[in-house]
């Protein structure tokens, strides 16, 4: 008579709090590191209105998977800008805020372990929503936070639509066909995108 199969089960050690939060700023900062020069965002390549509507999408889509970074970062920095009309306390409290969803959210791979205790994702992104509504409330910054964000994604989308892509498009595709780089580093940049999301959580 032949055994039964056996199955194997597979756990995984759970990490101190440190730990964790070491992995997601690595996480993070990798993500960060993958930013196009800046040389080439503003000086390089052709800027010309589009030809059609799907062109203007195509070119919009193909700089915006590109420049992400560089997009994120702008964004960012024109949201500090914004908050720093309003008061240095306010930057400081949302820029803590972000932090916070970025490190323990975002960014976090493995579970987090508090006082011996598994903290749920549900009660993770609980205790960042009224976080981000008492920052609001407390630093009275949601008009000057949507403000700056606006103004960032606005500068940006003018950016993606103006800048021609034609050579970022077969750059790309060519050098993962070519096999010159990994088809992971373009999905790595999506790392970048709960950003935004972020900021508009904080609004």
């Amino acid at each position: 008579m032949t055994p039964p199969p056996t199955t194997t089960t597979y756990t995984s050690i759970p990490l101190p709090t440190g730990d964790v939060i070491s992995r997601s700023i690595h996480n993070l900062t990798s993500a960060i590191s993958r930013h196009r020069p800046w040389s080439e965002l503003v000086f390089s390549g052709d800027f010309s209105l589009p030809e059609s509507f799907s062109s203007l999408l195509l070119r919009s889509k193909t700089n915006f998977n590109y420049f992400l970074v560089n997009y994120t970062i702008f964004v960012a920095t024109c949201a500090a800008s914004a908050l720093i009309t309003a008061s240095p306390v306010a930057l400081i409290v949302v820029g803590v805020i972000i932090a916070l969803w970025l490190l323990f959210h975002f960014f976090r791979e493995d579970p987090l372990i508090l006082w011996s205790f598994q903290v749920g994702d549900r009660t993770v992104v609980l205790f960042l929503v009224l976080a981000s509504v008492w920052a609001v409330w407390f630093t009275s910054s949601a008009v000057n936070l949507a403000v700056g964000v606006s103004v960032g994604l606005l500068l940006c989308i003018i950016h993606s639509v103006l800048r021609n892509s034609d050579e970022l498009f077969l750059e790309e595709d060519d050098a993962v066909t070519g096999g010159l780089i990994g088809s992971n580093l373009r999905e790595g940049t999506n790392l970048l995108y709960p950003f935004f999301f972020t900021c508009c959580c904080n609004i």
